[in-house]
């Protein structure tokens, strides 16, 4: 009997840690849900919806893929999502205002297999979470004429006066309606030195 109860107690053991390990290697894939997507897009295949917490879904067609962008209410990051024309994911990842793309992004093969990640966060020891910060502290108005975030690598080279390869923040805000100018801030994107601050013109409407 006390046999027939190990052999019982260590069945039940294995099990569990089997169904643990298959749990922690499921993956559940990305898709693209082609069927409601014909069903409401319209004459130029697109399809936009608002969910219950007011995140704004847009989907669109085109003859090489499907594309589509989610954002959350009163963020200014949104998630980008490109699928094969299978419906498998192909590629993911999030942008800020279309200025710069923030995050990792994963790249897949047709059958949702990962095939590269790219962390465009990497170079940035200062991060955005700082730049907030900076943003805040300075109280610029993020919802105002011409501000934006942007970064790149040797960003900014004309007006720092030397040429670089070290990663760069740069900040434009609205400085003053009267006078129509912007203000511009430079950043070290690895340790947060402010470079340069400098103002230019309303760029003009042609």
């Amino acid at each position: 009997m006390k046999t027939i109860l190990k052999y019982i107690l260590l069945l039940m053991l294995f099990t569990n840690c089997k169904a643990q390990n298959n749990s922690q290697k499921t993956t559940i894939m990305k898709t693209f849900d082609i069927e409601t997507f014909n069903k409401n897009k319209n004459h130029l295949n697109e399809y936009t919806f608002v969910d219950n917490d007011s995140t704004v879904t847009k989907q669109s067609d085109d003859n090489y893929e499907y594309y589509e962008t989610i954002k959350p209410k009163e963020s200014f990051f949104q998630s980008i999502n490109r699928y094969y024309k299978n419906g498998n994911i192909k590629l993911e990842g999030q942008i800020f205002q279309h200025f710069f793309q923030k995050g990792i992004w994963k790249e897949y093969d047709e059958h949702g297999n990962l095939i590269k990640e790219t962390d465009y966060d990497a170079p940035y020891k200062f991060t955005w979470e700082d730049i907030s910060k900076l943003i805040k502290d300075r109280k610029l108005d993020m919802d105002a004429y011409g501000f934006e975030v942007t970064r790149s690598f040797g960003f900014g080279t004309a007006n720092i006066g030397k040429e670089t390869e070290k990663p760069f923040w740069a900040i434009t805000y609205n400085k003053s309606e009267e006078d129509m100018l912007l203000g511009v801030i430079i950043i070290d994107g690895v340790t947060g030195k402010i470079i340069k601050e400098y103002d230019e013109p309303y760029p003009s409407e042609e």
